[in-house]
């Protein structure tokens, strides 16, 4: 195979060669990487069926890397085997801060403020003082405490200001946020708590499970409820997301990872990595949940594809294809 001036440059760049491969039945190679396994040329499945026929004449080239090479220009495999398919049922919602990570707080008894200590914006501890007030009846001054941890959101009065049961501060901890999901009711018969449900907001995806179902007062809905772990920080309380409920967990026989498909003249395609030799297969797919999809034939169990930078592969094969048509 001819490969192209920018892979052949990636390559180089990384201090890497490629070798090309004659594909066909018998065909094997002076060196083989001791960290890649070796299979055989072509798989037959249990009717006798050669997969090595799957795929057009047009590719019966496939790219030889060593397993270094494949390893510094990203290329990874996974191995083929039983999984799972989800059914999905969607919902949206918003993310909003549970009341027990909320407060308000007040001084305990009526008195001028001598001294305010954080500033909004600032986090605080659990008991660290916000304030110090000097009490009418005692004269004597005594701190207003946070009752949580968290972030001073607002501040209501200042140092030399009387209080006499205002709220001072408002503090909030959205170290775990609520997604409170919508939905209506005629799906209670397949949305129930403890179902699997996959939240996604800003291109990311975090998988909880329904804690409650509860009635949303005055609506036509109700809300199911998730907790969300965001002590990273990702999410805002009021934030829009969508998310995925798992209204059905399907066992299947054999499932690919959708990162690992390439269309290759029309075909859905993964490449199959036996040795140090790449080669594509097409494949019969079945169901699909968006992140894995069933594999009815042309490929099999323990067989290694290529799931990150197929591409890269896909290339080189169209490069070597379009170079035959002239």
């Amino acid at each position: 195979m001819k490969y192209s001036a920018l892979f052949l440059a990636l390559l180089i760049a990384q201090g890497m060669a490629v070798a090309p491969a004659q594909a066909g039945p018998g065909h094997s190679h002076d060196e083989k990487p001791k960290t890649a396994q070796t299979n055989s040329a072509h798989a037959h499945d249990d009717s006798g069926h050669d997969h090595g026929s799957d795929h057009d004449d047009d590719h019966d080239e496939a790219a030889t890397i060593d397993a270094d090479m494949a390893k510094r220009v990203g290329i990874e495999v996974a191995t083929a085997g039983a999984g799972t398919i989800e059914r999905h049922i969607p919902l949206y919602g918003e993310l909003v801060i549970p009341p027990n990570r909320q407060a308000q707080v007040r001084a305990r008894f009526p008195g001028m403020i001598t001294q305010i200590k954080p500033a909004v914006g600032d986090t605080v501890k659990k008991g660290e003082v916000l304030a110090l007030v000097e009490s009418n009846d005692s004269l004597r001054t005594y701190p207003v405490t946070a009752p949580i941890a968290g972030v001073l959101l607002q501040q209501y009065a200042s140092q030399g200001e009387y209080t006499a049961g205002e709220t001072l501060f408002s503090l909030a901890d959205s170290s775990i946020l609520w997604a409170e999901l919508k939905m209506f009711p005629a799906s209670l018969d397949e949305i129930k708590t403890g179902l699997p449900v996959h939240i996604e907001a800003r291109g990311g995806r975090v998988d909880s499970q329904i804690s409650h179902i509860l009635p949303a007062s005055g609506q036509p809905y109700v809300l199911a409820r998730v907790a969300l772990d965001n002590s990273n920080g990702h999410f805002s309380a009021g934030e829009r997301v969508n998310a995925l409920v798992d209204a059905e967990i399907i066992d299947v026989s054999l499932v690919i990872d959708n990162k690992a498909l390439q269309d290759l003249e029309g075909k859905q395609v993964v490449f199959v990595r036996e040795g140090n030799r790449y080669e594509p297969r097409p494949l019969q797919l079945g169901r699909t949940d968006g992140r894995f999809t069933e594999v009815l034939s042309g490929l099999h169990a323990a067989e290694e594809y290529v799931v990150v930078n197929s591409y890269l592969i896909k290339a080189e094969i169209e490069k070597a294809g379009a170079a035959h048509e002239h």
